[in-house]
């Protein structure tokens, strides 16, 4: 991870809280652990993170939701939302990552208060977009149609938010973002940033175009490349479950994790992320996504083969981990009942008929999804 202060009249917001933070927490030993103590709320099992609610832990944060990165991924297996658990967060001198190791179930119970029903489908890479309105910084609405066409990323803030590396730092980096697109006038035109309020109440409209103004170095004309926005509680939670976004209101703070999404030129997902990003990756990607749109199956077919297949695959078979590309991309031929070569349409069987019996993906597979993984597999093969 990487810390950036925000710029303009944002660039007072916490300056001092970072240094006395960063001094707090790694002092000189290049690695600082804290005790932490919390519920989980959400797992990702194809990156090792689990996003947990906790309370203060002095000298690193304040109480919020927010992943963190696993270094056991059979304990992430384990864990479920609504479990308490207590652990050890590490955090990085130099590179400011932050992990947890040792960590314990301390009570199950909650499982069975957890919702039982289907968790809302989070969008992966390749799928569409729903389109949703939003009211910008100019009290204009908005809609991500709007920017059909072009290269579309979108961040998470509220515009109160006391962390140096959390909203300050999302939208001090998309500001890195938009003065380089601008130096290249055809992928500038090309390209939007668009960076939307989870506090809608208090981000008003004028509240949101004096935010982004210090962002834009006091240039209106910016607002046309960078939207800041926020919507009705009903469409924010809609596009919260479509991107994994998790947020709550506590003590006049708001605990949330850190999302970043960039939609295709076609309106589908190409890529997520969510603590581990540089800002020069981001604009990568997007120059990346002007060049490979019309992709958008295949993409899609690697993406789920990553989160539905090889995920789990790897985690039951590690030496999976270790084969190139080709010969790791056969492992779901290798392990049909026949132990014969597979045809396609066993391929896709495969998928429907063992996705379907692990309810814990909370993912309805479609025929199009698995000839989606079958066409991924092609081109590895």
């Amino acid at each position: 991870m990487h810390f950036e202060e925000p710029r303009g009249r944002s660039k007072v917001v916490g300056t001092l809280g970072l240094v006395l933070f960063l001094a707090a927490t790694v002092g000189c030993t290049g690695t600082k652990k804290y005790p932490l103590q919390g519920e989980v709320v959400g797992k990702n099992v194809a990156t090792n993170e689990i996003t947990v609610k906790h309370g203060d832990i002095p000298g690193f944060m304040p109480a919020m939701a927010m992943p963190y990165h696993v270094q056991d991924p059979a304990v992430v297996q384990d864990l479920q939302p609504g479990d308490k658990i207590a652990a050890e967060g590490f955090v990085n001198k130099d590179t400011k990552e932050y992990w947890l190791e040792d960590v314990r179930i301390t009570d199950e119970s909650g499982r069975s208060q957890a919702k039982t029903s289907v968790a809302p489908h989070m969008l992966i890479p390749g799928e569409r977009v729903p389109n949703m309105s939003f009211v910008n910084q100019d009290g204009r609405t908005i809609h991500l149609s709007d920017f059909a066409g072009k290269a579309l990323l979108v961040t998470f803030i509220y515009t109160r938010c006391p962390m140096p590396n959390f909203c300050p730092r999302l939208s001090s980096q998309f500001a890195k973002i938009h003065d380089e697109l601008k130096k290249n006038p055809g992928v500038y035109s090309k390209t939007h940033l668009l960076t939307i309020s989870f506090d809608p109440k208090y981000d008003t409209a004028p509240v949101l175009r004096k935010y982004g103004l210090a962002y834009l170095d006091d240039d209106a004309t910016g607002f046309a490349h960078w939207d800041f926005a926020s919507t009705n509680p009903t469409d924010m939670a809609r596009i919260a479950q479509a991107f994994g976004l998790q947020y709550e209101e506590q003590d006049n703070q708001i605990s949330h994790t850190m999302n970043i999404v960039l939609i295709a030129p076609d309106g589908t997902v190409a890529k997520l992320w969510s603590t581990d990003w540089t800002w020069t990756e981001l604009m990568e990607s997007m120059q990346q996504t002007l060049h490979s749109n019309g992709q958008s199956s295949e993409i899609h077919g690697q993406a789920l083969y990553g989160y539905l297949c090889a995920s789990c695959h790897e985690f039951v078979n590690p030496d999976l981990r270790k084969q190139p590309p080709k010969l790791h991309g056969l492992f779901l031929a290798k392990n049909l009942p026949s132990g014969a070569p597979a045809t396609d349409e066993q391929v896709h069987h495969t998928i429907i008929a063992g996705l379907r019996t692990m309810p814990a993906f909370n993912q309805l597979v479609t025929d199009t999804d698995a000839d989606d993984v079958v066409r991924y597999l092609h081109r590895l093969n």
